[in-house]
């Protein structure tokens, strides 16, 4: 179990193995059974052998190994995000303006055909409904049901 437990990769998002988010370090026995006894030797006031308290001491620094993966999966997260907002274009649509809308239910592989447009339309805009919703209607001028997200 040390071996396979050594070559388990570090995620970027966590910067931890999940196995050691989970265990903390190497499982040696289920914390299930490891509670009670450490729970019963220390009201009876019986020393605890040196292994079971080392592991009572790591366990208590579990928390701590969980909060810094989790603020190093929110630093991950302000990464991605910036990276994004640094590429990402902001489109303002105008009313009257002829859009075509992503159909998102074909764009699985297999849904659609080799040669069939992943984009249905077009539609002409109507009118804004809060920052990036439109309403949309047709060409022979039926209106959509849904708002459409810009």
């Amino acid at each position: 179990m040390a071996l396979w437990a050594d070559r388990i990769t570090v995620k970027k998002a966590t910067c931890k193995s999940p196995f050691e988010l989970v265990y903390g370090t190497q499982a040696k026995m289920p914390i299930n059974n490891l509670l009670p006894v450490y729970k019963f030797m220390t009201k009876e006031g019986l020393d605890l052998p040196k292994p079971m308290n080392a592991r009572m001491e790591h366990l208590a620094e579990l928390d701590e190994i969980r909060n810094e993966a989790q603020e190093c999966n929110l630093k991950m997260q302000q990464k991605v995000k910036y990276l994004h907002d640094k590429r990402a274009t902001e489109r303002n649509f105008q009313e009257g303006e002829l859009v075509l809308m992503w159909n998102a239910r074909a764009q699985d592989k297999g849904k659609h055909g080799k040669f069939e447009s992943l984009w249905i339309g077009p539609y002409v805009i109507m009118g804004k409904n809060g920052e990036d919703s439109y309403f949309l209607h047709n060409m022979d001028g039926e209106h959509m049901k849904l708002l459409a997200h810009g």
